[in-house]
């Protein structure tokens, strides 16, 4: 069974600034996953979320398995996405 995505408002304000080459590529990454998603991210450390690594950047993630989501709720470069 495949997931569903799901974006924060945070999220797709984030998405939405960002050059459309590497939205693009976050995009199709994320897509990707959905079928298994547990198969390829892996749980921060200081966090209670997943993240998702997209060369630079980085998508912030939680998973959840009852529901067959996968909530979005931070995109972008890996120095940034992780202090907020």
């Amino acid at each position: 069974m495949k997931y569903s995505l799901l974006w924060s408002d945070k999220a797709d304000k984030e998405y939405g600034k960002l050059p459309p080459d590497i939205a693009q590529r976050i995009s199709s990454k994320l897509e990707s996953i959905l079928g298994n998603p547990h198969r390829t991210v892996d749980l921060c450390e200081e966090y209670p979320y997943y993240h998702q690594r997209i060369g630079t950047n980085r998508a912030i993630l939680d998973i959840d398995d009852s529901t067959l989501q996968i909530r979005v709720h931070s995109v972008g470069l890996r120095k940034k996405v992780y202090d907020r």
